[in-house]
């Protein structure tokens, strides 16, 4: 089934297409939703709410970009919007998710955009210190690198998932690799003084 089908047969309310879509789908909402929220029974919540957003808003899909990129900004809205809730639940002051760095900035990329490397998961305490880590990163800088890095999107498909420009993608891909180095040095100069 191509794309276009199965999108028409989506829109639709076909009962097979959805089934295609979760199939086809679920491992990559999966992916995203438990990096952002950092618990499988958040991940698993998040994974039914994004399949239900996309069988109540698969009408307003216009086609302007291709269904994967859709699929991760809704599976990336549902998460930021659950840590949204939890934080409401606990009585926290839930800061409201802003694009204030969606300017049109001329960026160095330089270092700030080379791939971590590749050794950060070479031991089983390296990659638990990076999931300790990435846990510390704001929602909004955390899903920024967890679609360019971890699940390898362009920063152009980043910038769609997240519905900001490719600059502010750029931005918020940059900070949050700065701020992921400096809690991992932080985490690193703990593990040693102790």
């Amino acid at each position: 089934m191509t794309e276009q089908t199965l999108i028409a047969n989506l829109q639709a309310h076909d009962p097979a297409a959805y089934a295609v879509l979760i199939e086809s789908y679920s491992n990559l909402v999966y992916r995203v939703v438990y990096n952002i929220l950092q618990t499988p029974q958040d991940a698993e919540d998040a994974l039914q709410e994004t399949f239900i957003t996309i069988y109540n808003q698969i009408g307003n899909f216009r086609g302007e970009s291709k269904l994967s990129s859709w699929i991760y900004r809704v599976a990336t809205n549902t998460a930021l919007n659950c840590i949204q809730r939890k934080k409401r639940k606990m009585g926290q002051d839930v800061p409201m998710i802003s694009d204030d760095d969606d300017e049109e900035t001329e960026l160095e990329i330089g270092d700030a955009l080379t791939p971590l490397p590749e050794t950060m998961l070479e031991s089983q305490e390296t990659a638990v210190l990076l999931h300790e880590a990435l846990q510390e990163l704001s929602p909004k800088l955390r899903s920024a690198l967890v679609l360019f890095e971890l699940e390898g999107l362009s920063m152009k498909e980043t910038a769609v998932a997240l519905d900001i420009s490719e600059s502010a993608a750029k931005l918020r891909v940059r900070r949050a690799r700065i701020e992921l180095q400096r809690i991992l040095a932080r985490h690193m100069q703990e593990t040693t003084v102790s």
